[in-house]
């Protein structure tokens, strides 16, 4: 579903530069009027007052402050005046000169994106625990240097920031820079040029096909009805050559959803290269068949020598199967809402710079472009659990006939996993209540930052369960209630994704229990149906097929269980059989523990066994609980998969990480990603070989250690799919739970709980009471301004209305 598909609409030719030129001036202009901090900060603050007031406050936003600090902490992102100081350096310096973003070609220096550096973690733990100098902040800039012959791509590390005086290329183990020009990520620049160009040499040949066969050819605007092609790269490891660059032009009717209308016509292109007037097409898929030239497509369609497809145009309409308009009768009969939660005493939780307070947790959180979501320094009660829990990579894995369906397997940061957050709807996405978050990024073709106002959203809610609960009804059993329902924070970004749609969470639980979570919903990437294609799928409506692929996220996880000196062992579950002590000739089947601890990093890969359980534990050898028990946490893993491709074979050696459900390797900062945004088509020899971080089987035994977990499902889609796959039984998650760590349930604490007890033990019959911890039972609410009312000042939140907004 996700993929490098970029869906554009194609000026003629001869227009495209100054019509490009002229759209980004525009796209300047309006980033000059929406792109202020305050301003991002006044709208959500617009937002906030739009939901209900609580009773006991008078400002909901009492605790949030989404302004940007002066001095940014170190997991705090760019902020907009570090972005607009680095820009000034990067085009003044005479060894990288990146051209101003509205000037850039394919054959020039220019910036695809930037991120921030992390420092080294013995600098931060330092600056946290120690009270040392708080490190340096530094930029990662990613420039395609079309310029230089031969063009590659240079990764630079700048700084110190906001006043940068001087960059150096990156340096991380097991990762090579400069890179291969064919194996960069897919920018917008070239998408535009490559499809202009080829577009241009064929127009002439084809267009009288594509009207005969689809009633419908690529339009100078965006027309409904009309063409438009989709991007489907091919790596490297198929073309058995690092330096060459195809891709697959797929086409599809331009209306609501184009993936769900492809028309069965493609164009192989080679790419290869920054001259892009030496950009060609080489083969030509038609009709479920491959041809091995333009002109023998050509002439077979003229000669009539070939099979012909002949489709009706689908008209766009409020019932189109694959618009997302009501449909049927509407449910339920009369306009009912659903129900709601709100906070009814303001906000337990407080926002500063991009440090969250809630209770008993704190924690910094940041979105990387490249990776997508980040926590750090996650502390219960004062101690430190982890340093840092993030999304590492997802993938997706599509099967099929057709060549686009084959070449639709990639990893999705190749497109910049962060920058498709954005836009989050309260009321739909997120809780009403939600704090609205935004995140600011700069890259490609933008020659300001761009801000968008709802990357995240931060919300409390009651999950609908017990976190705990006993009754004790009867007189003869204590006659008492206690239990509280599971109210939790979370951090949640999506990450759209084209097609696709990844629900990314970070929950906190008031037990001390971490929860990462991965759902995915959103579009299909159907192929055009025919005979051989339903190998690979049902049909799923007239003309398309659902094709099976496989998800797979992988999360990093540095936790610090009582300091960063940590072990990793498992309990390993396993058969007993002991004579009955009533009757020693009776043997007992039972279960019973075997401690396992893992003394290097080979050691301690983990494949899942149904029949082999174990526990996860993480614990510092030196710290143990009054019981004389290591103070654990337990890794706990739902929602994984084992991965069917083979090897070191085609794609997978991209995805290396997927092999195992969980890595363990000894940290160190040279390993910071475990894939790259090279990953799509570096297929041959990748940039970053994750295997590499454990084959040096290093010991593991009171090291700082580094939890690779990948989650992953195996999806074949149904007609109840369309038009979009609902996320009920799609979570992937894994949870960190405490193990010994606390003397008791830490929520024990919380004034969630309801305690009922009678009010005399010695008369029963007088009734009982309720103790709320002090907590008021009154309930009320004022609605304010509507969703509608703010969209209606901005419409940008939601849709790009009147901005172009160019990050990806």
């Amino acid at each position: 579903m996700s993929g490098l598909i970029i869906r554009l609409v194609y000026p003629k030719v001869p227009l495209m530069k100054p019509l490009l030129l002229f759209w980004l001036l525009l796209v300047n202009c309006f980033e000059g009027a929406y792109n202020s901090y305050e301003g991002a900060y006044k709208f959500n603050d617009a937002y906030l007052e739009s939901i209900p007031r609580p009773c006991g406050s008078n400002n909901p936003n009492q605790n949030v402050d989404l302004r940007e600090p002066q001095s940014p902490g170190p997991f705090h992102d760019l902020t907009i005046f570090e972005l607009r100081q680095l820009k000034q350096f990067l085009q003044n310096d005479p060894n990288i000169r990146a051209v101003s973003p509205s000037l850039a070609q394919v054959n020039s220096s220019y910036v695809f994106m930037v991120d921030l550096y992390l420092p080294a973690k013995y600098e931060v733990l330092k600056y946290l625990d120690a009270e040392g100098p708080q490190p340096a902040r530094k930029a990662q800039v990613m420039i395609f240097r079309g310029d230089l012959n031969p063009s590659v791509v240079e990764e630079y590390v700048c700084g110190p920031l906001p006043y940068v005086k001087s960059c150096r290329l990156l340096q991380l183990a097991n990762r090579r820079n400069p890179v291969e020009f064919s194996i960069r990520p897919v920018a917008v620049l070239e998408l535009q040029v490559a499809i202009t160009t080829i577009w241009a040499q064929i127009k002439d040949k084809i267009e009288h096909i594509l009207l005969e066969s689809y009633e419908a050819t690529v339009c100078e605007n965006d027309e409904p009805g009309c063409l438009t092609f989709d991007i489907f790269p091919v790596g490297t490891s198929y073309l058995g050559d690092t330096n060459r660059r195809w891709t697959w032009l797929s086409a599809q009717y331009n209306i609501p959803y184009p993936f769900l209308h492809p028309v069965d016509f493609a164009l192989l292109s080679d790419v290869t290269g920054s001259d892009f007037s030496r950009w060609s097409v080489l083969k030509v898929w038609y009709a479920g068949q491959i041809y091995e030239s333009l002109e023998e497509f050509v002439e077979g369609y003229n000669s009539n020598s070939i099979p012909k497809l002949k489709l009706q145009k689908p008209v766009e309409s409020e019932t189109l199967f694959s618009t997302l308009n009501l449909k049927g009768i509407p449910s339920p009969r009369n306009s009912q809402r659903p129900p709601q939660q709100f906070e009814a005493d303001g906000k337990r939780y407080s926002l500063k710079d991009r440090q969250v307070k809630y209770l008993d947790w704190t924690f910094n959180f940041r979105m990387s472009p490249f990776t997508g979501p980040s926590v750090y320094d996650i502390r219960f009660k004062g101690e430190r659990i982890a340093y840092e829990i993030g999304l590492s990579e997802i993938s997706i894995y599509y099967s099929g006939f057709a060549p686009m369906q084959q070449m639709y397997s990639y990893p999705d940061s190749a497109v910049l996993l962060g920058t498709h957050s954005k836009s989050l709807i309260p009321g739909a996405d997120c809780p009403e209540f939600s704090t609205l978050i935004n995140q600011t990024f700069w890259g490609q073709l933008t020659d300001e930052p761009s801000s968008y106002d709802s990357s995240f959203c931060l919300f409390e809610q009651n999950a609908g369960i017990p976190l705990r609960r006993h009754s004790s009804y009867e007189k003869s059993q204590g006659s008492f209630y206690g239990g509280m329902l599971d109210s939790v924070l979370t951090l949640r970004s999506i990450l759209s994704v084209f097609s696709n749609d990844y629900i990314i969470d970070f929950t906190f639980h008031q037990n001390g229990i971490i929860q990462g979570q991965l759902t995915n919903t959103g579009y299909l990437l159907p192929s055009y149906f025919n005979r051989q294609e339903t190998l690979y799928g049902y049909r799923i409506n007239k003309n398309i097929v659902g094709n099976i692929h496989q998800i797979f996220a992988h999360f990093r996880v540095d936790l610090d269980i009582g300091g960063t000196c940590n072990r990793y062992e498992t309990l390993n579950i396993v058969k007993d059989q002991i004579p009955l002590q009533q009757d020693p000739d009776v043997i007992k089947h039972q279960t019973k523990i075997i401690r396992d601890l893992k003394p290097t990093e080979k050691r301690a890969v983990f494949d899942y066994n149904f029949r082999k359980p174990k526990y996860h534990l993480v614990y510092n050898n030196n710290v143990r609980n009054d019981l004389g028990q290591e103070k654990s946490y337990r890794i706990h893993l739902e929602g994984i998969a084992h991965s069917l491709l083979p090897e070191n074979i085609g794609g997978e050696r991209s995805i290396p990480w997927a092999r195992h459900q969980m890595v363990v390797t000894k940290f160190k900062d040279s390993e910071r990603f475990s894939s790259s945004s090279y990953a799509y088509v570096d297929n041959l020899d990748p940039v970053v070989n994750f295997t590499k971080y454990y084959d040096d089987n290093e010991s593991i035994v009171d090291q700082d250690l580094v939890f690779w977990i990948t989650l992953g499902t195996h999806r074949i889609p149904h007609t109840e799919d369309i038009p979009l796959a609902s996320t009920v039984g799609r979570e992937l998650r894994f949870f960190l739970m405490p193990n010994n760590y606390f003397p008791e349930c830490p929520s024990m604490n919380s004034r969630d709980a309801l305690f009922i007890k009678h009010i005399d033990l010695t008369d029963k019959a007088r009734g009982v009471e309720v103790n709320r911890n002090g907590n008021s039972r009154d309930q009320c609410v004022t609605p304010k301004i509507t969703l509608e009312d703010v969209l209606f000042r901005n419409p940008d939140l939601a849709l790009e209305s009147r901005r172009v907004n160019f990050v990806f």
